[in-house]
Formats: structure tokens, C-alpha cells, sequence
């Protein structure tokens, strides 16, 4: 750790309140060790499934009382009886405590607060009322590789389970203690191997199942043809059957909320690396979340794995079902190596947040935060304020000095500006009176710093538990700001979060002159970041470290600034789109418009030699490029592959008026299917199985120059740009003279 890092942590400034116990903070005030899991047990107790160290279960109950905090007025509305109100101290609206005898008369009570419009707030979920209320928190004191995790997967005869023909054709099993199976449905058993499946996870008894799309696909599906075939899915612990909620869920990625079915499973926890591996790629950098690309893309696919086409499933099934089955397996070995990579951020999370392993896998990072400040204010008997209305406010500076090619380029950052920010000028919530959100943040930046050390001191088997523990910290850490202005946090301010940004761009801008200072050409900020080209005599890392060192003391103390990258090149577009090349040849892509995947093959294809060509060439390269591809489409040489789009069937594909040529095309293919489609030259789109050599060939020239367009900007004016990407027609000829040649800054 620096010494910036060090004097981050230590320099608040802030006087503790009457919540001081950092531990309890952050572990709650009555740890409990190794619970795995939380469930109901009567109206007013629980079940908690906790693992010895060496890996036995233990099954225990714990006394639970349904608790909701209220405005003081708000009590009024409360049907009689069956409850207590305790007095919460301090200022803030929500200053009663209630707790319930059972849950059904707190179900009772939130729906007569609702209907009367009174002011209150309640956790739907119990097992967040109970670890808020018990200062407990899920897998304490233990380490991820504890967990007993067991992978599914299925391969099935149809990706409609309603479909007539649909089957559970195979179910693979493994687990991280050496465990791999694969069961069959031989002899149109299905219903006996979905028995086996369930008598098996019993067996195993698992404390987490993880599959690829398991919760919007693979449950679902065995769900469905276990109901069809009559046969109990009691795979929870205890017997308890599957349940799937109807309503649809929301999986929080980023910015965007996305619809998921919820499942529960008694004793144990769903977590689907589909939705996880989206979360884990924040920035947008994988093209595909489909298991078999994600793997290649994260270079993890072992020598051995067998590969099938989807489409030859059944026949396979029927020809060579070992060859099935060892793909079926291989899914499933994936599932196990993938979730290693993306889940125990969230794992060692949990540990932290009074939430169920679930939900803070699925959760917003601001619900996170807010469940660590409640618990402080809860357990201290303080009241808890509401939230204020939401308004705008300035965000992080953004700006592209310059588009073009840059070689040699450098990015410096500001490591966790926001969170430095708020450590380093003491920029907290008014509302918080108790002084819990800074002592928080303080708290978890110390313990990132120090797991951050011990990832290079520690030997390989160690060094995944600090990577773990320090990937949940900085997330965490992360979030403090965004909590700031979420219109649904009890501690938000609008002014904190506004003072913060604005700082921040004060910093960011100190940089930014003092770069200039020393000769450095700047291309793009971006809140905390920013790539420049620095001058001829800083011509190596230790050189552009040391550079970057001398540009950071323009920050005050506490506040770091990081060599955080070297790329062999840039071409920058507009802002926040660009492509980084490194110095080992891998291409970086920024921005939504260069890693569509709507693009055909051949435009990604065309575009990323585009990239590359302009950092190692020159625009004349591309130019041939471009022609090269427009060609292939002019002579029909061009594979259909290249100009395919995937698309999948769903009822609104049948229904929406915008997609009758798409009905028209998937005419006889059963709803859940996938097809591989091209657009003819009368406009028409069809199969691939039914490419003809009538391909639209104008369409896919417009398609290519719409791809060229994004490189216009590096040219000096449109006319340059025309004669290097002429448009073209297929009545063009391919083989005209070449345009004059010009220079990319003619």
C-alpha cells in the first residue's frame, strides 16, 4: 500500500458517534460463525444451516420476530394487537420500532400502512429482518472454497418445455469436492432420471447450485417437465419442493434492470453465472454472455472440452449419445471454473451485508449500503431518516481532447477518486447524526488496502481468498457515492453527492494542467481517468511511473494518482469510444457502437482489422480493407456465416406487427427455438439452410460503409473520407482504378 493509501485511510477527520464498534459495523453485533443459510421454521422461529470446519451441517433454531420501523404517526394505522412499539431515539422520521409475534400479522400490518398511505419501511425478505435484527450475517468466518457448490446442466430436446417434443434428454452434476455424474434419460426415462436428479442433490447436499442460465432456463425447463411427468422436485433441505415464483424478479447490472424468474430452493442458494458473469463484466468487454464465448473470451477453455452444434442435439442424441454426454459434462465443469471467477466478490459480500447470498448477488450496490446503515441505526435505537426527494446534479468531467491515432499512449487514474474524496474532505450524509457512514467507509478502505497487500505476499492457494476478500471491499467502497444520490437510500443527500463530483473534477483538472505542463498531449478524461500521450524521453514504464508520481503530487494527501495502463496505441472516436491496442496485440474495444452484438460477422471483422490497422499502417490500409470486404459481397464470395444474424423465436415474434418478416422466415419453428437468418435481395429475410445465392448484396454494402462511417472523424474533411470509402453498389465494379491516394490529416 502507498503512502497516499495509507494516509487515505487514516485521515477522516470524523468524532465518533454513539455506533463506534467498527466490527460490529461491518460483521454485525452478534456474529454467529459459518451460517450457509436462513429459513423460516413456524411463525416465530428459524432454521440455520451452519458448516463445522470440517465440513459437517448443523441444523439449529433461533428465536424470529417480523420487525418494521414507522413514522410516529404511522402506528395509529395498526391493526390491534399481536405487536410491540418501541420508541426510537433521534431525529429521524421513521422513530418507531415495531416487532411482530408472527409473520402473518406483520403481512397484516404492511398492508394497512399501505392502504392508509402512512410512512414506514419493512424488508420483504425475512432473512434480511432476521440477520438485521440478530447482528448477523451470512458465511462468517468462512472461505468461499468452503462453500459446497454443486454445478447443472441439461440438454434437452427443445428450448420450449411446452413444446410436444420437449424431454430432459441428460443432467450433468459436479461439484467442487470431485464430484461429476451424468444422468440419462435412455429408453424415454425421463421421468425416472429426474428422480435420480433430485434423490442426487439430496445426497449431495449442497449449499449453493450454480448453472449457466439455470434460473431462467434450466430449472424452469425440469420444473415444467417434472410437473408434466408427476414428479416431486424436493430438492430443498428437509424435502421441501422447488418453488418458482411467477412474477418476474429484476437482476441489477450496472445501470440497467433486467427481468429473471425467482427461485427458491429450501436451505440453499441459486447463483447463475449467466447473470453474474454480466455483473462481472462492468465495462462491457465480452461481446457474448452465452457460456461457450465467455469462456474463450476469459481464456479458460481446457484442451479437451467437446463442442456441439445446438442445432444437431437430437440426432446426436440419437447417434452418438457418449459424445452428448461428454459435452453435457464439460458444460457443467465450465459452470464450476466460471463461477470461481465470478462469484466470490459477491460470497465475501455477504459476509459484510445483512442480506440473503441471493440477493446481494442480484441486488444494486445502493440497497447494499443501505442495509449496513439501517442495521447500525436499528441495533443502536436510533431513528431512521427518509429519503430526500431526488434532483440533479453535476456529474464526473468528461471530455475527448482529440480525436485521431495516438501511439505510445498512457492512462493514469485516480484511484477511487469518490471514495478518497469523501474520506479526504469529510463529505457525509447530514442526516447521518450518528456518525456511521464515514467510520464505514474508512473502515472498508483499510481492510481493501490490506487485503490488496496481502494478494503479493500470499502463496497461490491464499492469494484467491485476498483477491476474493479485496474485490468485495473495493465494490463496496465504490458504492458509498453512488448511495449519496439513490433516490431510495434513508441516508442520501443530494448536496454531499453534488460536493463530491465537483471536487473531483477540480482534481481531475489539476491533472490535466499539470500534464500539459510536462508536454503531455491529453486525448480523453473520463471522471477519474485519462489517456495522454506523454513525450519522447518517457519512452518506458518506469519512465511514465515516475512521470505519472511527479504529476500526483498536484493532489492533496490521501488522494493517489496511478499509472493504470500502456497501450501501443489509440484511435479515439468520440467520447467514451475508442480502441486500445496493447503492446502484446490485443484489441480493446470502448463503446457500445464498436461491440454491437447485432453486428454481423463480417463488420466486427472489417472493424477490428480497421483498428489495428490504423495504429500499426495507415488509413490507406483500411481503405484496402474496406474494399477487399465490399468485393466479396459484389462477387457473392462473401459465406452467408459472415452475414447471418441470430435471432430468437419467441411468441411476440408471431404476434408484432414489426416482425412479420421474421414470422415469415420462421415459419414451422417452435417458439424457444434460435434460427440463423440473412435478408435476400427482395427484401425477404430467410434461413440459412435456405441461403440460395440470393443474398442482398446492396444491403450489405450500406451496411459496411454505415461501419466505415465511425472512422470519419480521423479524416480532415468528408471529401478525403468519400475517396477512401467510396459508397458502393453491387452494380459497382469491383475492379474500377482505386481513388487518389490521400493521406489520413490531407
Amino acid at each position: 500500500m502507498s503512502e497516499a493509501e495509507e494516509q487515505a485511510a487514516e485521515s477522516t477527520g470524523f468524532t465518533p458517534g454513539v455506533v463506534h464498534d467498527l466490527a460490529s459495523l461491518l460483521y454485525g453485533h452478534a456474529p454467529l460463525d459459518r451460517i450457509v443459510a436462513v429459513e423460516p421454521a413456524g411463525s416465530d422461529a428459524v432454521t440455520l444451516y451452519r458448516r463445522g470446519e470440517d465440513g459437517a451441517l448443523f441444523i439449529e433454531q433461533d428465536t424470529f420476530h417480523p420487525w418494521l420501523i414507522a413514522a410516529a404517526d404511522a402506528v395509529a394505522y395498526l391493526p390491534d394487537g399481536d405487536h410491540e412499539i418501541m420508541p426510537l431515539t433521534g431525529d429521524g422520521e421513521l422513530s418507531r420500532l415495531v416487532r411482530f409475534t408472527r409473520w402473518s400479522a406483520f403481512s397484516a400490518a404492511q398492508t394497512a400502512l399501505t392502504t392508509a398511505g402512512a410512512l414506514f419501511f419493512a424488508y420483504s425478505s425475512f432473512v434480511s429482518q432476521y440477520l438485521i435484527a440478530s447482528g448477523r450475517t451470512l458465511f462468517h468466518d468462512m472461505r468461499f472454497e468452503e462453500l459446497h457448490r454443486v454445478q447443472v446442466d441439461i440438454e434437452t430436446s427443445s428450448l420450449l418445455a411446452t413444446a410436444p417434443e420437449a424431454s430432459v434428454l441428460l443432467a450433468s452434476l459436479t461439484d467442487n469436492r470431485g464430484h461429476e455424474e451424468v444422468l440419462t434419460a435412455t429408453g424415454g426415462a425421463e421421468a425416472e432420471m429426474l428422480r435420480r436428479l433430485t434423490e442426487r442433490i439430496a445426497q449431495l447436499d449442497p449449499d449453493v447450485i450454480e448453472g449457466h442460465n439455470v434460473i431462467d432456463f434450466d430449472l424452469p425447463y425440469v420444473a415444467a417437465r417434472a410437473d408434466r411427468l408427476g414428479v416431486a422436485l424436493t430438492w430443498g433441505r428437509g424435502g421441501q419442493t422447488m418453488r418458482l415464483q411467477e412474477r418476474q424478479g429484476r437482476l441489477k447490472v450496472g445501470a440497467r434492470l433486467l427481468p429473471s424468474v425467482r427461485v427458491h430452493i429450501h436451505g440453499r442458494h441459486i447463483l447463475d453465472t449467466y447473470q453474474q458473469v454480466q455483473r462481472f463484466d462492468a465495462e462491457g468487454k465480452l461481446e457474448s454472455y452465452a457460456l461457450k464465448p465467455v469462456m474463450e473470451s476469459l481464456d479458460l477453455v481446457r484442451e479437451d472440452r467437446v463442442f456441439v452444434d445446438r442445432t444437431t442435439i437430437n440426432d446426436l442424441w440419437r447417434t452418438e449419445p457418449d459424445r452428448l454426454a461428454r459435452y453435457c459434462l464439460d458444460d457443467a465443469r465450465d459452470v464450476r471454473t466460471l463461477a470461481e471467477l465470478v462469484t466470490p466478490t459477491d460470497f465475501y459480500q455477504t459476509q459484510i451485508v445483512p442480506r440473503p447470498y441471493q440477493d446481494v448477488a442480484t441486488g444494486g450496490t445502493g440497497e447494499k449500503i443501505n442495509s449496513l446503515m439501517l442495521r447500525a441505526y436499528v441495533t443502536a435505537g436510533r431513528a431512521v431518516p427518509t429519503p430526500e426527494p431526488a434532483r440533479p446534479y453535476p456529474g464526473g468531467y468528461l471530455e475527448l481532447r482529440s480525436a485521431g491515432v495516438f501511439r505510445r499512449v498512457v492512462k493514469c487514474d485516480v484511484e477511487s477518486l469518490y471514495p478518497a474524496v469523501m474520506l479526504s474532505y469529510g463529505y457525509n450524509p447530514q442526516s447521518d447524526t450518528q456518525n456511521v457512514f464515514l467510520p464505514l467507509l474508512k473502515e472498508l478502505t483499510k481492510r481493501r488496502f490490506y487485503a490488496k497487500r496481502q494478494i503479493s505476499r500470499a502463496n497461490t492457494s491464499e492469494r484467491a481468498y485476498w483477491t476474493g476478500l479485496s474485490g468485495s471491499f473495493k465494490v463496496l467502497i465504490n458504492s458509498f457515492y453512488g448511495y449519496l444520490g439513490y433516490g431510495r437510500a434513508n441516508f442520501n443527500d443530494f448536496d454531499a453527492a453534488e460536493a463530491v463530483t465537483t471536487t473531483g473534477q477540480k482534481l481531475i483538472k489539476g491533472v490535466l494542467t499539470a500534464l500539459e505542463d510536462r508536454k503531455c498531449t491529453i486525448i480523453e478524461v473520463d471522471t477519474d481517468g485519462v489517456y495522454f500521450v506523454a513525450p519522447p524521453e518517457v519512452d518506458s514504464e518506469t519512465t511514465e511511473m515516475a512521470l505519472i508520481a511527479e504529476v500526483g503530487r498536484v493532489l492533496p494527501a490521501g488522494i493517489n494518482l496511478a499509472h493504470d495502463g500502456r497501450y501501443a496505441g489509440m484511435v479515439a472516436l468520440k467520447q467514451k469510444t475508442y480502441f486500445l491496442l496493447t503492446y502484446d496485440g490485443r484489441l480493446i474495444a470502448r463503446g457500445s457502437s464498436l461491440r454491437s452484438r447485432r453486428d454481423e460477422r463480417y463488420l466486427r471483422g472489417f472493424v477490428q482489422d480497421a483498428a489495428v490497422m490504423l495504429v500499426e499502417r495507415s488509413i490507406i490500409d483500411v481503405s484496402e480493407r474496406y474494399l477487399a470486404t465490399a468485393k466479396l459481397v459484389q462477387t457473392g464470395q462473401l459465406p452467408v456465416q459472415e452475414f447471418a444474424r441470430r435471432e430468437s423465436i419467441t411468441n411476440k415474434t408471431f404476434s408484432s406487427p414489426g416482425l412479420k418478416r421474421l414470422a415469415a422466415a420462421a415459419k414451422g419453428v417452435a417458439v424457444g427455438q434460435k434460427v440463423e437468418i440473412y435478408q435476400r435481395a427482395d427484401g425477404s429475410l430467410a434461413l440459412t439452410a435456405e441461403y440460395d445465392d440470393d443474398e442482398d448484396r446492396d444491403y450489405l454494402l450500406r451496411r459496411l460503409h454505415d461501419m466505415a462511417k465511425r472512422f470519419e472523424t480521423l479524416c480532415s474533411n468528408k471529401t478525403v473520407f468519400d475517396r477512401h470509402f467510396p459508397k458502393l453498389t453491387a452494380r459497382s465494379d469491383p475492379d474500377a482504378p482505386r481513388p487518389e491516394q490521400l493521406s489520413l490529416f490531407e
